[in-house]
């Protein structure tokens, strides 16, 4: 993924095509950088608190080929000019589309698999566990939200009937003018955009996995297990709210003064938790009065 990311800058200033308003090489340099960061932190899990597994090389198998050919098509697909997702003008998109479908499904499977096995594993510390297995459980719910995202709108089903095969599905829910995109991401600023909360769920995982990281060196405690818990709760509850937001065709950046208290309040709390597993004493000393 690195040497892909570096292949590709180049394009965005060699190659000056754009596809809806966006220069063709942004999307596979999101997905090379978004990939990457996955695999950086997967592997690190594995190697950590995995390594005695016996599904281990299967696992590792299955998330790089499956990651690999989501990655290879997309990048095919710039090259040539082309949507790569809900394209289907024509067969070879169409078999294109539907062969990213269904590798991020068995990606998804394998995903699951693997946060199940840490789950089930007695040798990790509790608060260590329950930082990843919240971070892989959300990523999870993060991944499954791109299928809402696949499923065909009512104008387009009624297209299709017609022979007309344009798209199916779409990241943009709600309709009028999308605004502005983000800089580099291209999400909406007014209009539903479910590619924010399928982005936020996924790399959360990093947090949480880079919060473990940190929780290896500190002692363990019920309160650490709990505050961990409760940033489980927290960040899960805003990717619910995201979903929510979005599918209600409202852009998460677009000010609504019910999600926006929402957001607030829950981030406050997450930032409370992390302060208090920060701040916790590191040594711990046992006293006993004679």
């Amino acid at each position: 993924m690195a040497v892909l990311a570096v292949t590709i800058l180049p394009l965005l200033f060699l190659d000056t095509r754009t596809l809806l308003g966006a220069n063709v090489w942004i999307k596979p340099l999101k997905f090379t950088l978004s990939v990457g960061l996955y695999s950086m932190t997967t592997v690190w899990v594995m190697v950590k608190f995995l390594q005695d597994w016996k599904f281990k090389s299967r696992i590792q198998i299955a998330l790089t080929i499956t990651s690999l050919i989501e990655i290879v098509l997309i990048t095919l697909q710039a090259g040539r000019g082309e949507m790569s997702h809900f394209n289907v003008t024509n067969t070879w998109n169409q078999i294109i589309y539907s062969v990213m479908g269904t590798s991020i499904s068995i990606f998804w499977a394998f995903h699951l698999w693997m946060g199940y096995s840490i789950f089930r594993k007695e040798s990790i510390v509790r608060s260590v566990k329950e930082s990843l297995v919240w971070g892989m459980v959300i990523a999870g719910f993060g991944m499954i939200i791109g299928f809402f995202m696949t499923s065909p709108r009512p104008d387009q089903l009624e297209a299709m009937k017609q022979g007309i095969f344009v798209m199916s599905g779409s990241h943009q829910f709600g309709s009028g003018d999308p605004g502005v995109g983000i800089l580099f991401f291209g999400w909406s600023t007014k209009l539903g955009d479910m590619r924010v909360p399928h982005f936020f769920g996924m790399h959360v995982m990093q947090v949480f996995v880079f919060l473990a990281a940190y929780l290896m060196n500190q002692p363990d405690s019920l309160l650490n297990q709990t505050m961990v818990r409760i940033l489980g709760v927290l960040f899960f509850l805003i990717n619910l709210f995201m979903v929510i937001q979005t599918l209600n065709g409202e852009s998460i950046f677009h000010f609504n003064p019910f999600y926006t208290s929402v957001y607030g309040i829950l981030f406050l709390l997450i930032a409370i938790c992390l302060f208090k597993l920060i701040s916790l004493p590191k040594d711990f000393r046992k006293e006993v009065t004679i």
